[in-house]
């Protein structure tokens, strides 16, 4: 009987330990960027769809809204940088989020014009971008 509570106690601990974990994770920059993901997600899922445009236009719009706000934070990574580097490491973060900003721009043009084929490449490249980006800023994508 107490083996049996030790090893509840032990898996209590152990899930509480990975919430903690888990919470740490959810930064703000983490949030935003979960947004912009799901965003690009559905409209991957939907875009040949014509009768959908609307839609995609209002999920261009929620991914946009979040690349501005997540332009404004800094990446977990930043701690980690050393104070001389910390400038340039921001400034080449703030560079990226620009020119995320202006694929999303030009996804919107794409699908506001019906030019499916564009606003496909343009994911592509929004596909990229968002590994480059975890590869430099994210600690946990190495």
């Amino acid at each position: 009987m107490k083996f049996k509570s030790l090893l509840t106690l032990a898996a209590v601990l152990a899930l509480g330990f990975n919430v903690a974990l888990a919470a740490d994770d959810d930064t703000p920059l983490a949030k935003e960027m979960k947004t912009t993901n799901k965003s690009i997600r559905t409209l991957k899922r939907q875009l040949d769809d014509a009768t959908k445009k609307d839609d995609n236009l209002a999920l261009i719009a929620t991914a946009k809204k979040s690349v501005e706000a997540s332009s404004k934070l800094e990446p977990a990574k930043t701690k980690d940088v050393p104070a001389g580097e910390k400038a340039a490491y921001l400034d080449k973060y703030h560079a990226e989020m620009k020119d995320v900003a202006k694929a999303f721009d030009d996804l919107e043009a794409a699908v506001k014009d019906g030019k499916t084929d564009d606003a496909k490449k343009i994911l592509e490249k929004l596909a990229d971008q968002k590994e480059k980006g975890h590869k430099d800023f994210n600690p946990d994508d190495k």
